[in-house]
């Protein structure tokens, strides 16, 4: 009788954590527009922030290497010589 009363318990409050976050919808995203309304007080802060001045800090060996590695797409992956199992290597 004891372990009946226990699961019953444990059944009740899996069901009161479950099934009360289910119904918090409203509360649990933020009001319609709230983005619109970020963005303009951010930009009401800094006004300057976001300007047409280039990016600095990029090498261009650097960039240069990135876009031709881009460019040749991904490469082909070569068969290794031993077989993982999650983690275990078989040795043939």
């Amino acid at each position: 009788m004891q372990n009946i009363l226990i699961y019953i318990a444990m059944v009740g409050i899996m069901l009161q954590a479950g099934c009360g976050t289910m119904f918090e919808g409203e509360r649990s995203t933020p009001p319609f527009g709230s983005s619109v309304h970020m963005a303009v007080a951010s930009q009401t802060a800094n006004p300057e922030a976001g300007g047409d001045a280039p990016v600095l800090g990029l090498d261009g060996k650097y960039a240069d290497a990135v876009v031709k590695k881009h460019q040749e797409g991904p490469r082909e992956k070569s068969e290794s010589k031993a077989d993982s199992t999650f983690g275990v290597v078989e040795v043939q």
